[in-house]
């Protein structure tokens, strides 16, 4: 089975997909809460969450590659 070693490029790419899925999860997580609670209260409306999952993503990517960059 050949292997194809993965450029900077792709590793890089890998992880702010995965930053992006993983900021973009909390966002609909605290929709969902948020949701509920207005349910259960039975609010007529609730504010939205700030969406700043850009943002968050560009911080989480950065985490997660200083940790595949380090030795």
């Amino acid at each position: 089975m050949p292997t194809h070693n993965k450029s900077g490029y792709e590793i890089r790419l890998e992880v702010l997909q995965m930053a992006m899925g993983l900021a973009s999860e909390r966002y609909h997580n605290e929709l969902d809460q948020l949701r509920y609670t207005a349910e259960r209260t039975k609010a007529q409306a609730f504010e939205l969450p700030q969406d700043n999952r850009v943002a968050q993503a560009l911080k989480l990517a950065d985490e997660l590659y200083g940790f595949v960059e380090a030795k």
